[in-house]
């Protein structure tokens, strides 16, 4: 078979879904650390702070059993397009630019007052200020990643109503748009040695899970 040109087997992840599970890595982590801050200032509103991280789930409540009592707030991350840029070469590397979604839920869930609208919107804008917050901190400049990625802007974060309501309450979403120039490879070139941050992805519903205890 003499026209095969590709003799390794492609299992291996392209740079943009390492980026894109690494973005879920570092919100996992930095969140969970954010609860534990929220706890310790003894912060009225703590749960605002207790935020699950989804992977690739645009209606990750669903999946949730009734007995589930701290569903919202919730963060999706979904790797939307990926485009070239200059300086790409024919033969080893790409330069492109991924952009991402983190899509930020909140819910009122207020009892009969008539503000669960208003509550869903304060709420999934105070989870996108808290997301945006922590993508935007000057240690992540690069997302711990340098090397691979090259520069990372947010671009927008805008509000609206998913298309299905949970019944217990309205839900609001806060989109933000985040764009990550990066190099990708192709597979007869050797890439950069990089560390991701090591999670794990429930297959069934995309909930990321992090290990708090390792190795920086």
């Amino acid at each position: 078979m003499s026209d095969i040109q590709v003799h390794e087997l492609l299992s291996s992840p392209d740079n943009v879904e390492i980026v894109r599970d690494q973005i879920c890595g570092i919100l996992a982590i930095e969140l969970a650390h954010q609860y534990e801050l929220a706890v310790e200032a003894g912060d009225v509103r703590k749960e605002d702070y207790k935020i699950k991280v989804y992977l690739e789930n645009d209606q990750p409540w669903e999946l949730q059993t009734e007995e589930d009592n701290d569903v919202f707030p919730l963060v999706n991350v979904s790797l939307v397009s990926v485009d070239r840029g200059s300086g790409s070469t024919v033969t080893n590397k790409n330069n492109v630019t991924a952009s991402f979604n983190i899509d930020c839920y909140a819910t009122g869930t207020f009892d009969g007052d008539g503000r669960t609208g208003r509550m869903a919107v304060v709420k999934a804008w105070k989870t996108a200020r808290i997301i945006r917050n922590i993508l935007c901190a000057g240690n992540y400049a690069y997302l711990g990643l340098r090397g691979v990625v090259t520069a990372r802007q947010v671009k927008s974060l805008t509000a609206g109503m998913p298309n299905q309501q949970n019944a217990a309450g309205r839900v609001c979403i806060v989109r933000i748009a985040m764009d990550v120039d990066l190099i990708e490879f192709s597979p007869q070139v050797a890439g950069v040695e990089i560390a991701p941050i090591s999670l794990e992805i429930l297959d069934d519903t995309g909930l990321v899970i992090v290990d708090m205890d390792q190795e920086e």
